[in-house]
């Protein structure tokens, strides 16, 4: 029974890495994963402009250095996401969380982040320039590009 057992739960871990291994195959092939799970993902590097990733799972992803020109992540999970570096200049991410996200450098020049929560996420040396709409996010311990600490959303 217990040998039976263990095999499942094998099975049962194997079919998810399986899947959202699919998930990354069919973003990298499509660019559109939409209501995708890519928790944990390495996609640093990946060119991805104009990418919808809207209504998915990004806990945890590595888009450090990565192209998002345009990208979509409205409606987003993307707690603790690394975004350092990364070029999100004209991408919606209009509802999206980035609670504890790093975005150290990142490029958010006419991005569109209407209702976002930026709950302790680290803005350090981001470019947010007057295009950049911030419409209702939530800051509350969250380093702002100039180093400071924004509170005024807790």
């Amino acid at each position: 029974m217990k040998l039976a057992l263990f095999i499942a739960t094998l099975f049962t871990s194997m079919t998810a890495l399986a899947f959202d291994q699919i998930y990354v195959d069919r973003l990298l092939k499509t660019n559109v994963c939409h209501h995708c799970s890519l928790n944990d993902a390495d996609l640093s590097g990946k060119e991805l402009n104009g990418a919808d990733l809207s209504e998915s799972n990004l806990k945890n992803i590595n888009l450090s250095n990565a192209k998002l020109k345009g990208a979509w992540f409205t409606r987003s999970r993307l707690h603790g996401a690394n975004l350092e570096n990364a070029d999100v200049s004209d991408a919606l991410l209009n509802d999206t969380i980035l609670d504890g996200a790093n975005l150290k450098g990142a490029n958010l020049d006419n991005a569109k982040m209407h209702f976002s929560d930026l709950s302790n996420a680290d803005l350090t040396g981001a470019v947010i320039t007057e295009k950049t709409v911030l419409r209702g996010v939530k800051f509350c311990n969250t380093t702002m590009p100039d180093g400071s600490i924004n509170n005024s959303g807790c």
